[in-house]
Formats: structure tokens, sequence, C-alpha cells
């Protein structure tokens, strides 16, 4: 314990498994009389966990450490992240740090934090580990770490190092804690959760998860396509409990595309994956991340691209355009696509994304969906997300967040369903 109660802020930059680990670091230096405020708030320690997928990602990192700087010109920030692995010289150069630590240093910084303000450190019988996910009501759970795999435009895989993978015991203790603190829904998360591997692979983690908690939704995040194993695949179709939603990281239909990118697999396996995994739950929404404009796209590639993503049950696209990463293979590859070609192909097939979301929307119309309480509006309004990863809106009275609810949706208005509550209940 300190003698000062100290007022901490914290910022996630890009992923899930960012904002996962800052909620572990929070969690952490609780007991040490610190007060967690919100980022915009004036705070005596700011703590940054950055990203750098993207240049976007760099910039977003850059802005929050000056957001924190100008609300209190006196605080100690400390910047962590793939940012802060790869390129702390950058950082150093914009602000004075009480620290800068990579993510080979992140899970000391609550100890370091403690040191930093004079206090004792006295470590937990469980480190980097929540019970519960401030500001959301569906928890992120963090199964693995890292990825080997190298695609040429990419850098994490040098900020995360290797991929390691968490004892599925420790996984379970967690998800069952969560529980307890009210949770309904988690959502697996890592960098690379495919390659989870722990005495047994990503289904035999949700085996072990079905069979040893009782959690009733089970997301998975975002996995490559040539990770649908035939294991997983048969216990997506099986259990319920496994949320019908899938993310894919396609990036492109262009063989010769996906092939210069190093992804591993081919356009024909993706068709295959998403054909069975409809098969398996016709109700699943299919998410897909895609990128244009990488080095050498010809108008023949975005065309395959953009006819993937038309002819294939794709429902929720995240578009963004190719950003060189200093250091890559791509970054020295010949033939850069112009900016203003990129961006027209990327409104192209955001267009095509905003048509196909709304179609797969307006299928829900007359049925009935499971929905967790996320936020409220003004007007006694609710928000919510269902079993297939779709925003629903409904008046639900005083029903808490974190609840579950049935709703059965009577239209869509700006990419969400609207309903009306017909049961509501907690399961166990």
């Amino acid at each position: 314990m300190v003698s000062k109660m100290f007022r901490v802020a914290f910022d996630a930059i890009g992923c899930k498994l960012n904002q996962y680990e800052i909620q572990a670091i929070a969690e952490a230096l609780e007991p040490y009389g610190m007060t967690r405020v919100g980022f915009d708030e004036y705070a005596d320690i700011y703590v940054v966990n950055t990203c750098t997928v993207t240049g976007r990602a760099d910039a977003d990192s850059r802005n929050s450490i000056r957001r924190a700087r100008r609300r209190n010109p006196e605080a100690k920030i400390i910047a962590t992240g793939c940012l802060a692995e790869l390129n702390p010289s950058l950082l150093k150069s914009l602000d004075k740090f009480a620290l800068v630590a990579g993510n080979s240093m992140k899970q000391d910084i609550p100890k370091l934090v403690v040191d930093m303000i004079g206090g004792k450190w006295s470590p937990r019988e469980v480190e980097n580990s929540i019970s519960r996910m401030d500001g959301h009501s569906r928890a992120f759970v963090k199964i693995q770490d890292g990825c080997a795999d190298g695609c040429s435009y990419c850098t994490i895989w040098r900020a995360r190092g290797k991929p390691r993978s968490r004892s599925h015991s420790s996984i379970i203790k967690e998800i069952n804690a969560l529980f307890e603190h009210g949770y309904r829904e988690v959502i697996l998360t890592g960098v690379h959760i495919g390659k989870y591997r722990h005495d047994f692979g990503l289904a035999g983690l949700l085996e072990r998860i079905i069979k040893e908690t009782p959690m009733p939704r089970l997301r998975l995040s975002s996995l490559k396509p040539n990770e649908i194993t035939p294991a997983l695949l048969r216990l997506y179709a099986e259990q319920e409990r496994i949320c019908p939603h899938l993310h894919l990281s396609i990036q492109s239909g262009s063989e010769r595309i996906l092939s210069l990118m190093g992804r591993g697999y081919t356009s024909s396996k993706i068709e295959s994956v998403i054909e069975r995994a409809i098969r398996a739950r016709p109700d699943t929404t299919i998410g897909a991340d895609m990128m244009v404009g990488f080095p050498g796209e010809t108008a023949t590639d975005f065309g395959e691209s953009l006819k993937l993503v038309e002819n294939l049950p794709i429902h929720l696209l995240h578009v963004f355009s190719y950003s060189d990463r200093p250091g890559t293979p791509a970054s020295e590859f010949p033939d850069k696509v112009a900016p203003a070609v990129m961006r027209t192909r990327h409104s192209v097939v955001v267009r095509v994304g905003e048509k196909k979301q709304a179609e797969h929307l307006r299928r829900f119309i007359g049925k009935r969906l499971e929905v967790v309480v996320e936020s409220r509006s003004e007007g006694g309004m609710v928000f919510g997300t269902s079993r297939n990863y779709l925003k629903v809106k409904f008046r639900a009275g005083a029903l808490a967040e974190r609840s579950l609810a049935e709703v059965v949706i009577i239209g869509v208005e700006n990419k969400t369903l609207h309903g009306e509550v017909t049961a509501c209940f907690n399961k166990k």
C-alpha cells in the first residue's frame, strides 16, 4: 500500500488482446490504493498499450500519448505494446516518459509502477489474469500470444515473439471467475488463436471449456481459413454454446497476392471453409478482414478479391488499405499501388460489404435472437449483441448490463436490428 491515492488511466490501441492486457495491469495495481479513471480525465499515471499493425495504429498511439500529456503535464506516462517494442526511439522522441516498456517487459509493469510510486510489491497468486472487463459487457480472455507465420507485410510476429499458449487450467479458472462476476459471454483472443497449443489445440481447449465452465456463450476471435480444422468445425456444428460467428483473416481473393503475402492458403480454401461453416450453422455471421492495395495488386487481382466477396456469404467486412511497415519484405516490393487507386478500391469493397450486411440483417426480421445487454441510450433503449454478432437495439426497462434477453426482431435501421424483448434470463 502507498500513502497517497494515485489516479491511473489506461488506453489500449488496436486489438482485443491489448485491451485484455490493460485490464490485467489495472487489476494488478488495485491492491496498492490506485483508482482507475477514464483516459480523458486527470490522472497521476497514464499507461498506453500501443499498436503498430498499420500506419494509422502508429498515429493513434502517438495521439494517445499527446492526449495524456495535455491532460496532465506533470503525469508519469508509460508506453508499452507493439510500437514500444519495435520502435522505442520514436516514442521517446515524443515525450519524457516515466517508462517505455515493450511487450517483453509488459508483465513487469505493475511491479515497476508500484516501485515508481514508492510502494512495496507483493506478487499475486495468479499474475496476468482478470476477473472482469471494465467498460465491457462481454469479456476477452487471452489464450495465447505470439506468431511465427511471418507474413510479408506484417511486423506483429516480431513485436510479439514466438507463439506461446496459456495452460487450459488457467484459462478455465479465469472464465469461471468471469462467470461469477456476471459475464455471460467470453471472446477467446490472442495474436493468433489458431496456433493455440498446450497439450492440445484450439478444438481441445473449447471442449474443456464447455465441460468445465458454465459460460453460456463462447466466441472465437479472428482465425485464418486454414486454421478451421475438421475437429474445430465438428465442434462448431455440434455445440450451441460456441457462438455462430466466424471472423476470418482473408486479406485477398487473388491467388497471386495471397502467395506474395505468404498467407499459406488459397482462395479455394477460403470458399470451402465458409461454405462448410454455413452448412453447419445456417445462422452463422461471417466476418472478414480484406486488404486492398498490396504492392503489385493489379486490376485483375483486385477483381478476384471483389468477386470472392460478392459470391460468398461474407456479411461483415473490415476493409483496410495496405500500409508499408518498415523492415518487412513487402515494404521493399516494387509496383506500389497509388494512394488514389487504393482509396477507390477501398470504397468499392466497402460499398459491396455494406450491401451484403444489409441483406444479412434483413434475414432476421421476425426471428428471435438471444442478446447480451451491453449499453444504454437516452430514452430507455439498450443495445446488445446477438450470438451471431449482430447489433440489436430494444427497450428493456431495468434489465441490467450483461443480462441475456430473447428479442424478436421487427426492423433494421442504420446497420442495427430493432426488436422487442420476449424473455429475460441469465443462464446458469
